[in-house]
């Protein structure tokens, strides 16, 4: 019996040892796994950031030309047709969408419907389920269907952490905006500022699912909907004016496709995803998308980097086009730039970079960015100047990038 005994505790140990020894390994597998990972995205970092000042010296010079297609975008924004039907406008704006537009940056009528958005009545408010953050899902005079994204910071607050963390930031909404006008690409939600009373705007006119998430806090109105994150221990509140501040947007009434992102990560802490662990990543996408594509995606890759946005897990589509839409994550952090967002453009150098892209992105080199960017309408009220000096110069990372490929992997 004795020895049946110690037996049995020797079989336990030997077990326990084997169990140790085989976790031990895939632990230090996974961490060997992570260290490469880590190496090579410096590496390749790195090369990148060391090309910087080449960069900065050839594209320098400022290029004189004519920016028609800014210019007029500018001006159709500022434009205002008095004693225009409300339905009018919005059949307008209904009509510019397609695969290659969301808004048309060429329509007289782009002033009118930015100022509509900005102060439509609202006949209907609902939550909008969609996502994982606070929106409220409006119907505006004249039948249209608006998503209204509150301001949760003031403007000059730095978001530390990860690339996608906390809340989505209006400003980044509406900057989105003008960011796709002037790189060319006119796939963004129109957007605007506007500033909505719950009390006078929203309770009167509220779904009762609406209804029930709002609540007085301290003589303020305070709102927390329904969605992933949404709960009442933290809500959004006017402000001592009884106002919300926020990004309303045109719900774009079409059928997106969504697809999940080769490049998503995985929101969890110490997991990486497949494509920052392989330096070769882009071998294995090339089959499963077509060269159309996958140059959209690093097209969008340069839009959410300028941006700071690393947080497009999914992307959407229009009849095969990709489109630029839910860009509240970026402008978190003006004194960080998140080079992997950039992956796609380095991990798939092989393929060349759209000639239109690359054109336009060289003719906005010594500072016209930057130029351009100031010239946007009240843009002292949703970025910092910091954030706008940050862009200028993820812009010469790019340029970095570019050479990076050229120079290694064959990029033409």
């Amino acid at each position: 019996m004795m020895f049946r005994a110690h037996r049995t505790i020797l079989m336990l140990f030997i077990a326990l040892i084997i169990i140790f020894t085989l976790t031990s390994l895939c632990f230090i597998k996974i961490l060997n796994r992570r260290e490469e990972a880590d190496a090579f995205k410096i590496k390749v970092h790195d090369y990148i950031l060391s090309e910087l000042p080449f960069v900065q010296d050839k594209f320098r010079q400022r290029h004189n030309f004519n920016d028609t297609l800014w210019d007029s975008f500018l001006k159709n924004t500022k434009t205002l047709t008095p004693n225009l039907k409300p339905e009018h406008v919005w059949n307008k704006v209904r009509s510019w969408v397609s695969k290659t537009q969301l808004y048309d940056p060429e329509s007289p009528d782009l002033g009118n419907a930015l100022g509509l958005l900005r102060s439509a009545k609202i006949l209907k408010a609902d939550v909008d389920s969609r996502g994982t953050q606070l929106k409220l899902l409006l119907t505006l005079e004249g039948g249209q269907q608006a998503v209204f994204k509150p301001k949760w910071y003031p403007i000059d607050k730095v978001i530390d952490g990860h690339v996608y963390a906390g809340k989505d930031r209006y400003g980044s909404e509406i900057l989105a905006l003008y960011l796709s006008a002037i790189l060319h690409k006119p796939l963004t939600p129109l957007v605007t500022e506007r500033n909505i009373s719950l009390g006078r705007e929203i309770v009167p006119v509220a779904t009762k699912r609406l209804l029930s998430t709002i609540f007085s806090y301290k003589s303020l109105l305070c709102v927390y909907g329904k969605c992933f994150y949404c709960k009442r221990e933290d809500p959004v509140c006017e402000d001592g004016s009884n106002l919300l501040s926020g990004a309303i947007l045109v719900n774009v009434n079409v059928t997106f496709v969504n697809n999940r992102s080769p490049w998503q990560r995985t929101y969890k802490k110490g997991k990486l995803a497949l494509w920052e662990t392989l330096d070769d990543y882009c071998q294995l996408v090339k089959p499963k998308i077509s060269t159309h594509r996958l140059l959209d995606l690093v097209d969008v890759s340069i839009f959410d980097f300028l941006l700071q946005n690393g947080d497009r897990h999914h992307y959407e589509t229009l009849d095969g086009n990709v489109v630029l839409l839910d860009n509240g994550k970026g402008l978190g952090n003006p004194y960080t730039h998140h080079l992997d967002i950039l992956a796609p453009l380095y991990q798939c150098c092989i393929f060349r970079l759209r000639n239109a892209t690359w054109s336009r992105l060289q003719q906005l080199g010594g500072g016209m960015l930057k130029r351009h960017l100031e010239s946007v309408p009240n843009i002292s009220n949703f970025v910092t100047k910091e954030h706008i000096n940050a862009i200028e110069h993820r812009l010469n990372i790019i340029y970095a990038a570019v050479e990076f490929c050229r120079k290694n992997r064959g990029m033409p």
